[in-house]
C-alpha cells in the first residue's frame, strides 16, 4: 500500500515525512483489523467512529502486515521515533501539509445555524475519499469531510508544539459539518484519546527513509531527463539581440532578447582600465540586477554594498560581471502573474526550466561579443541566485565553473515545490532523482557549494559525494560551511572569487587545469 502515501517536502532544519494521500478508508481499516466501526458505511468512504488508540492499533498492525518495525508502544501510547512503521502525523506535520493552499474537501458550503440544514447533512456524511481535488502536496481532503486524529497532545497555544503530557488528543482539518469560516479556529479541535465520533478518522504518515543520494556511475540520458522534466519554451531560440538603454563607464545597463516577444535585463560591468580586451566573464542572476552590483537602478529589489554584490567582487577580481534579472520579477506584476503568464505562454514549463532557456540566450549573447573570452565564463549565485546557477550551468557546459551559495542542494533542503520553480510537477519527479545529478553533469567543470546551516548544511556533502565518481580531479567539487545562517560570510564571499579565480583564471591570467 506504499503508493498511497506522498512525500511532504518539508522546510530546513525538519524532517522530511511520508502521509497519507487519503484519509484511511473502511475498506482498508477492515482489511488490517477485521472490524468496520463507521457510521456511514462505505468501502470508499473514511473509516470514523474510531478513537486515537484505535488508530494506534491499526498503524501498529499495517507496520507488521507489511514487514515494518510498529511505532507505538500500545500500553502507554509512546512513538518510537527511529521505527519505520506506519504513525499518525503530529500536528506540525499536518499543517506542513497543508501549507497555504487551503484546498476545500467536504466542508459544509454555509455557516447556517438551521437544524434542518443540519439533518440534511447528517444524512448525506461522508464522502469518498479523494472526490475533491489534492493539494500542490499531491494530499486530498486536509479540509473536510472527517476530523483527523494527529499524534501528539493538544496545546491550545501552540500548533506546531509537541507537548510532553497532555488532557486531549488534537484533532485537526474539520469534517462535513465544519465551515470554512474564522470561527474554526484553524480547524484545530481535540478529544479525550478513547473518544469515538461519526465526524472524527484519521490518515497515517511514515518517517521518510534518510538515505544519501545515491553514487552516480554514468551522467548518459541525465540531461535529457532534466530537460524534460523541467520543460522548454517551443520554438527556435532568437538570434542574440542586446538593446542598450542606459551606459556609465564600464557599466551598461539593457534588454537582451530572449523569446520571439520578449526580453529581460541585464547588466554588463567590465573593469576599469580594461579596455576592449576579451576578459573571463562571471555571471551573476538573481532577482534584479541591482543588488549583484551594489548599486541602485530602478529596479524592484537593491541590495546596499555588501556581500551579496558578486557582481562588483567580481570586477574588482578583474573580471568581467553580468547580472540577469529572474523571469518572476517581470513576467508579471508579482511571482503569481508571472507564474500564470508562464502557464499561458508555455503550458508545461517550469519555473527553472524558463529560467534555463534564459540562461542559455544570455551565453548565446556573450558569444557574440569580442570582449568576452568565451572559453572562460562562470557563474555564481545565492539562495535563488544559488539554485539559478547550479541549474544553468548543469545544463549548459559552455558555463565553465559554478559556485553556488545556500541554494538548498537537495529537494527537501529548500521551497522547491513553490510554483515559481517546479510547483506540482515536483510530484513528477522520478523516485531516487535528486540534485546530486545536477552537479554529476556539471562534471568535470569545478562546483563549489557554500552552506550557512540555513537552507544547506553539512548533509550537503553527501551529494557531492553522490556525483564525485563523475569527476576524475576530487579538487574540482569544492566545500565551504561558514555555520552563520543564510546570508553569507566576507569569508565566504572571499572563498568563492578565489574558487572562480583559481578554475577560470584571472583577468591577465589562464585557468588553472
Amino acid at each position: 500500500m506504499a503508493q498511497d502515501l506522498v512525500l511532504i517536502p518539508v522546510r530546513p532544519g525538519t524532517q522530511p515525512f511520508l502521509l497519507g494521500k487519503t484519509e484511511v478508508t473502511q475498506e482498508s481499516y477492515q482489511a488490517i483489523t477485521g472490524q468496520n466501526p463507521s457510521f456511514y458505511p462505505g468501502p470508499t468512504r473514511p473509516v470514523e467512529t474510531v478513537s486515537w488508540w484505535d488508530a494506534l492499533r491499526y498503524c501498529n498492525l499495517r507496520s507488521q502486515k507489511e514487514g515494518l518495525t510498529p511505532v507505538y508502544d500500545l500500553a502507554t501510547g509512546r512513538p518510537n521515533p527511529s521505527a519505520n512503521g506506519y504513525r499518525l502525523p503530529t500536528e506540525s506535520e499536518w499543517g506542513a501539509a497543508l501549507g497555504t493552499e487551503q484546498t476545500p474537501g467536504r466542508l459544509a458550503t454555509t455557516e447556517t445555524k438551521s437544524v434542518a440544514r443540519l439533518k440534511e447533512s447528517l444524512e448525506k456524511g461522508t464522502a469518498p475519499v479523494g472526490s475533491f481535488p489534492a493539494n500542490r502536496n499531491g494530499v486530498h481532503d486536509l479540509l473536510g469531510n472527517v476530523w483527523e486524529w494527529c499524534q501528539n497532545w493538544f496545546d491550545p497555544a501552540a500548533p506546531d508544539a509537541n507537548p510532553a503530557q497532555g488532557v486531549e488528543r488534537a484533532l485537526r482539518g474539520g469534517g462535513f459539518l465544519t465551515p470554512a469560516s474564522g470561527w474554526t479556529k484553524g480547524f484545530r479541535s481535540s478529544f479525550p484519546p478513547d473518544r469515538r465520533s461519526r465526524y472524527t478518522g484519521f490518515r497515517v504518515a511514515r518517517n521518510a527513509p534518510a538515505n544519501a543520494p545515491t553514487p552516480l556511475r554514468s551522467a548518459a540520458g541525465l540531461r535529457e531527463k532534466w530537460m524534460k522534466l523541467l520543460g522548454q519554451p517551443t520554438g527556435p531560440a532568437p538570434a542574440p539581440s542586446f538593446t542598450r538603454v542606459e551606459a556609465f563607464p564600464g557599466v551598461e545597463l539593457g534588454y537582451l532578447q530572449v523569446e520571439k516577444d520578449y526580453s529581460e535585463k541585464i547588466l554588463v560591468m567590465r573593469p576599469a582600465n580594461a579596455g576592449n580586451k576579451p576578459l573571463p566573464v562571471v555571471i551573476v542572476p538573481f532577482y534584479d540586477v541591482d543588488a549583484p552590483a551594489g548599486r541602485n537602478l530602478g529596479g524592484r529589489n537593491f541590495a546596499p554594498p555588501g556581500v551579496r554584490n558578486f557582481a562588483q567582487h567580481a570586477v574588482d577580481r578583474g573580471f568581467m560581471a553580468v547580472a540577469i534579472r529572474w523571469f518572476g520579477e517581470s513576467y508579471g506584476e508579482s511571482y503569481t502573474e508571472a507564474v500564470a503568464n508562464l502557464a499561458l505562454r508555455h503550458p508545461g514549463v517550469t519555473g527553472l526550466g524558463k529560467w534555463v532557456w534564459d540562461a542559455q540566450r544570455l551565453v548565446d549573447y556573450l558569444h557574440t561579443r569580442p570582449d568576452v573570452d568565451k572559453e572562460r565564463i562562470a557563474m555564481i549565485g545565492h539562495s535563488l541566485g544559488g539554485k539559478m546557477t547550479l541549474y544553468a550551468a548543469a545544463l549548459d557546459p559552455r558555463i565553465h565553473v559554478a559556485v553556488t551559495s545556500e541554494p538548498g542542494i537537495g529537494f527537501s533542503f529548500s521551497n522547491y515545490e513553490d510554483f515559481w520553480y517546479w510547483g506540482e510537477r515536483i510530484r513528477d519527479i522520478p523516485p531516487g532523482t535528486d540534485q546530486h545529478e545536477l552537479i554529476g553533469l556539471l562534471a568535470p567543470r569545478p562546483f563549489f557549494l557554500i552552506a550557512g546551516d540555513s537552507a544547506d548544511n553539512d548533509k550537503g556533502l553527501e551529494f557531492l559525494a553522490a556525483a564525485r565518481p563523475l569527476y576524475r580531479d576530487p579538487d574540482r567539487l569544492g566545500f565551504y560551511n561558514h555555520r552563520t545562517g543564510h546570508s553569507p560570510t566576507p569569508e565566504a564571499v572571499s572563498q568563492a572569487m578565489d574558487w572562480i579565480a583559481r578554475w577560470l583564471g584571472a583577468a591577465a591570467g589562464t585557468a588553472s587545469k
